[in-house]
């Protein structure tokens, strides 16, 4: 690529384009350091304002990194947490054999919800349904917050339970007909929700890679509704 004075397109934004060019034919690679702004400057003959304008914005889209008295830098990218046979049922609560290696928050009692009635064919009044919330981190870093909603119908004493610290084998001892075993979920990018963007310490409207949909049990019907938020920079999802 080479710049074009008589552009409609301005010079900064053409030497953006050119470095991002650089990078991804490998001239520049992760973690080297860039040429300066004055080398820049004479290699391309572009003023001083019009070089720190195109290297502010790579930094800011995270392309580029300054590291103080030592120049700029192409960003190497985080190590990414791989999940490996992902399938409906990777976030499943119900589907979990222990909850000890989780960080659980409490398990909350909600209200009934409109949408979630829909989904779990719930009509009339009914009690509502317990949230279990909990993150996914790997080497001290937070990559997920995911999120159960369970008929509180089906499983009448689980937030109990769990605060009492009775074991998962034993929740789910005799319910072997309403645990999860097959799902229908999605997986689609969409702006962080405000309690997302908090729990996964990024932006707010940052985008995530969100995992929803319901799960079925043995017997049909949805047992479980998943909502997990996943950031994508830090996730690697392995599919089989």
């Amino acid at each position: 690529m080479k710049l074009d004075k008589h552009s409609s397109i301005p010079l900064y934004a053409q030497l953006r384009e050119l470095i991002v060019e650089r990078i991804q034919e490998g001239d520049y690679k992760q973690g080297d350091r860039i040429p300066s702004e004055m080398q820049l400057c004479k290699e391309l003959d572009l003023s001083r304002p019009t070089v720190r304008q195109a290297i502010s914005e790579l930094v800011s889209d995270g392309i580029l990194e300054i590291h103080k008295g030592r120049g700029t830098y192409v960003a190497t990218e985080p190590e990414r947490l791989s999940i490996p046979h992902f399938n409906a049922l990777s976030f499943s609560f119900l589907n979990l054999n222990s909850y000890d290696d989780i960080e659980l928050r409490p398990v909350m009692l909600v209200e009934p919800d409109s949408e979630l009635d829909e989904i779990f064919g719930i009509t009339g009044k009914h009690p509502g349904y317990w949230l279990a919330q909990w993150p996914i981190y790997y080497d001290h870093q937070i990559h997920g917050w995911c999120s159960s909603y369970i008929p509180v119908s089906i499983f009448p004493d689980l937030g109990q339970s769990i605060s009492s610290g009775k074991r998962m084998v034993d929740i789910k001892s005799n319910k072997y007909a309403f645990l999860p075993n097959k799902g229908s979920v999605h997986i689609f990018a969409r702006p962080a929700r405000n309690r997302e963007a908090k729990m996964l310490e990024i932006p707010r409207r940052s985008f995530v890679l969100a995992v929803e949909g319901p799960l079925f049990a043995r017997n049909g019907n949805v047992c479980e509704v998943i909502r997990t938020a996943l950031r994508p920079e830090l996730i690697r999802l392995e599919i089989n």
